[in-house]
């Protein structure tokens, strides 16, 4: 198929160009500057989930944070800050400049990005990859490349829902992609929007709706994890917002992570009744702030708003969360929005029903669903061998091997973390397909030419991503002493065990690891044989892990490896 259509040399491919793809066209054309390379994108302009905006789209990260680390962002107007949140329309900014200021090899990223690229399916032939695609100027074309990068993340492929009757419904059906772009809120002929999805994106959404004076519904469905909770940006903790505060070693410590570095520390906090005890307190205080923030069963309302309360502490992560940008959400909620906890049965021409009998009318269906993993351009037999997302009877071979390594991986989570061992009651949410199997969440344990950047939940995207791209040049590079085969399929099953422990329902994908950033990175950079992050114990247990840190590791690899 691919011989039949033109076909384009490359060797190196990255696929995406949001905050990932881009940084690790950057690194990459810094180690490699004659490197014939490319980047393929989908939409016209670079940004990923941040060219689809929308004018409550904020951040959840904060100004000196949300960066990388050779181009500091200014920071914003103060009247499209708070608390050092900012507008998203700034970080979409931010990446446009970024694309046309850095030129390695002598040409700026922007050139290197090929737009209305959509890639269709991913083959393997011999030693080469083959993306067969279609341009949205020319028609069908296939790049080939020696070295791959899908750097498409998680937050490519809309998971929408099944909505019978969907042809017959008179209104639109968006996706939460698909909102900034629509004229929901301008057209006033639509007066009742129906939000589905218990997350950050269904809440912006129903703010922008309440804000255009349209009547919502919020439906969270039964058969989920149940609502999500939304945290206030202006929690207090000592360093000057909560964001810095996750980005420093010693609150990170209070984390059961797999990720945390044996050491006595780590012994108190999570294996003796005081430690546990002392990090069950700091999580309850936090959750009963953010409980009361909302005031759930306190503010009138006759709408069912008290269904917005979530059901697991927020230590679990069970579900979906946020945070809360908006002095008057909640009030606007509470007043304005018809909550219910029911899964859609059908639409007609100007109605949705719940499966309950519920019907009201409805003129948009705003889908906040989420997204499924970008794993869908590969053949089956793809997705196994690189250790991919897949059916689970696809392959029962290779199921009961993992399921032994699992079950022998668990033993040891629990025993390591008492507190993980017996989690609460909660609506749990199995998934279809196995989780990833991924080294580090990024490498294939049987293909040394593709890696998956930005296919891991963590809460620091911009962080993630730069640790991730100059992980990535070493890998590529042989700069990185990998264990065997054997003790990395331990090490993997070991952290699908721990994910489906500590994150529950979201960690049954296996690449969840929202609260656990900073130690993901000195993982990665600790496999990079790096030291120029480390400043003294004291420094780096309590002052914040910044993109300047990593900018030092980055120079220190370049000087060690370029000469």
């Amino acid at each position: 198929m691919a011989g039949s259509q033109r076909e384009i040399n490359f060797e190196v491919v990255i696929v995406g160009a949001g905050i990932s793809g881009i940084i690790a066209a950057h690194r990459y054309l810094q180690a490699h500057p004659e490197c014939h390379l490319t980047v393929l994108e989908k939409e016209h302009c670079v940004g990923g989930v941040f060219e689809r905006l929308y004018d409550e789209f904020w951040t959840q990260w904060t100004v000196g944070i949300a960066e990388y680390s050779d181009m500091p962002m200014e920071r914003p107007p103060e009247e499209d800050c708070r608390n050092d949140c900012f507008k998203a329309k700034y970080t979409t900014e931010y990446l446009e400049r970024y694309v046309d200021q850095m030129s390695p090899g002598g040409r700026s990223l922007r050139d290197r990005v090929q737009f209305g690229i959509h890639v269709q399916s991913i083959e393997k032939a011999g030693v080469k990859w083959l993306l067969l695609c279609t341009d949205s100027s020319n028609g069908p074309i296939t790049f080939s490349g020696w070295r791959l990068m899908l750097a498409n993340g998680e937050n490519s492929l809309p998971n929408l829902p099944d909505l019978p009757g969907r042809e017959l419904f008179e209104g639109v059906i968006l996706h939460s992609e698909q909102f900034g772009a629509s004229t929901v809120i301008s057209d006033q002929t639509v007066k009742n929007v129906a939000v589905i999805g218990a997350g950050k994106s269904s809440a912006d959404m129903i703010y922008e709706c309440l804000k255009a004076q349209k009547t919502v519904s919020w439906i969270i469905r039964k058969t989920g994890a149940g609502a999500g909770f939304f945290a206030p940006i202006d929690l207090k903790t000592p360093y000057r917002n909560g964001v810095e505060a996750a980005q420093t070693r010693i609150m990170s410590s209070l984390q059961p992570s797999l990720l945390n570095q044996d050491s006595w520390w780590t012994w108190f906090l999570h294996n003796t009744n005081i430690g546990v005890w002392l990090v069950t307190k700091i999580f309850s205080i936090l959750d009963t702030e953010i409980r009361k923030c909302a005031d759930y069963k306190g503010r009138k309302s006759t709408k069912g708003f008290e269904k917005l309360e979530y059901d697991t502490d927020v230590f679990w992560h069970n579900g979906t969360g946020g945070a809360v940008h908006h002095d008057d959400f909640w009030a606007l909620v509470a007043e304005n929005v018809s909550v219910f906890r029911g899964d859609v049965k059908m639409l007609n021409m100007s109605e949705l029903y719940l499966k309950d009998g519920t019907h009201f009318p409805c003129n948009a269906v705003l889908c906040g669903t989420g997204w499924k993993p970008g794993v869908e351009v590969f053949h089956k037999d793809l997705l196994i061998e690189l250790g991919l997302p897949h059916r689970k009877e696809d392959d029962y071979e290779m199921a009961a091997k993992w399921e032994k390594l699992l079950t022998e991986a668990d033993e040891k989570i629990t025993k390591k973390f008492p507190l993980l061992a017996n989690p609460p009651e909660h609506q749990h949410t199995y998934l279809q397909t196995t989780p990833y199997r991924l080294y580090n969440s990024i490498a294939p344990l049987n293909d040394d030419s593709i890696l998956f950047m930005n296919h891991i939940t963590a809460g620091n995207k911009f962080f993630a991503a730069e640790a991730q791209a100059m992980w990535a040049v070493a890998y590529f590079d042989n700069h990185i002493t990998l264990p065997s085969t054997e003790d990395r399929e331990k090490e993997i099953a070991a952290w699908i065990a721990w994910c489906r422990r500590r994150y529950l329902s979201n960690g049954e994908r296996g690449n969840f690891a929202a609260f656990d950033s900073v130690f993901y990175v000195d993982k990665l950079l600790k496999d990079m044989g790096a030291k120029a992050h480390l400043k003294g114990w004291w420094r780096d247990t309590f002052e914040p892990f910044k993109p300047g840190d990593l900018g030092n590791v980055w120079k220190e690899y370049l000087d060690l490896f370029n000469k």
